[in-house]
């Protein structure tokens, strides 16, 4: 799903009024049709929002499958993000000025088939994409975003197996399962 840049914007701003919303204690918005008349809102779509602060991350949070329409699930992530993240304190007041937003729009993820682990690694760095790795009850999910932290293929799964609970011998081993998605992703302008 292709936004334009008004309709990005519209995202944006959803995604902030909703945590400014919730910092002033007032009821929780609810996006309308009047507000987003466009079908395409009321797609069910998987999405991401992060937060970042000074350059820092400050929360993610998303749902990989699209599950519930596109202002729905930006609204309600934005939220998250902002203030059930378990690696972050709630953010306060003070800091709304300081957020950054960046939301991601997934594709619906494609189990991707691969014979080695060599094979594996040369099918991701050729397209960088979102990377679902599953094994059993494990599971975890780098957005495309991530490679531009972990260039290394081989270290970006290795951390992902870390975000999964899994050990890196996950990755040679049978019973790995892997999917990739591509994202539209889009944020404000910040410093």
């Amino acid at each position: 799903m292709s936004m334009n840049e008004h309709e990005r914007l519209q995202l944006l701003l959803l995604a902030r009024e909703s945590i400014r919303m919730r910092l002033l204690d007032a009821h929780e918005l609810r996006p309308t049709r009047q507000e987003f008349p466009d079908d395409k809102f009321w797609q069910d779509q998987g999405v991401f929002v992060t937060l970042t602060e000074r350059g820092e991350l400050r929360g993610c949070i998303g749902m990989i499958m699209p599950v519930s329409p596109l202002v729905e699930a930006v609204a309600s992530n934005a939220l998250s993000a902002a203030f059930s993240d378990p690696r972050f304190e709630p953010v306060e007041e003070a800091e709304l000025g300081d957020l950054c937003i960046e939301i991601s729009l997934l594709s619906v993820p494609a189990e991707l088939v691969f014979s080695s682990l060599v094979d594996l690694e040369s099918k991701l760095v050729a397209t960088r994409p979102g990377v679902i790795l599953q094994r059993g009850i494990n599971q975890a999910t780098f957005l495309p975003q991530v490679w531009e932290q972990l260039h290394n293929v081989h270290g970006f799964l290795e951390a992902l197996c870390h975000k999964a609970g899994l050990p890196a011998a996950s990755l040679s081993q049978p019973g790995l399962s892997v999917f990739t998605y591509e994202v539209e992703a889009f944020s404000e302008d910040c410093p």
